[in-house]
């Protein structure tokens, strides 16, 4: 599971079969189903973000 909480009280959350992997690279932060970038989060948004 990802979940990511953003400044505005939002909630996004990603069940382990929606995607296969994520990246950050300094700015956003990126989830990916299938090498297909399906969720892409503006970091300056976000307080925080977990994975189990």
């Amino acid at each position: 599971m990802i979940k990511i909480v953003f400044k505005n009280g939002c909630i996004v959350k990603w069940k382990r079969k929606q995607w296969t992997d994520y990246k950050y690279d300094g700015k956003c932060f990126i989830v990916i189903k299938n090498d297909q970038w399906i969720g892409i989060y503006n970091m300056d948004s976000i307080i925080s973000i977990i994975i189990k």
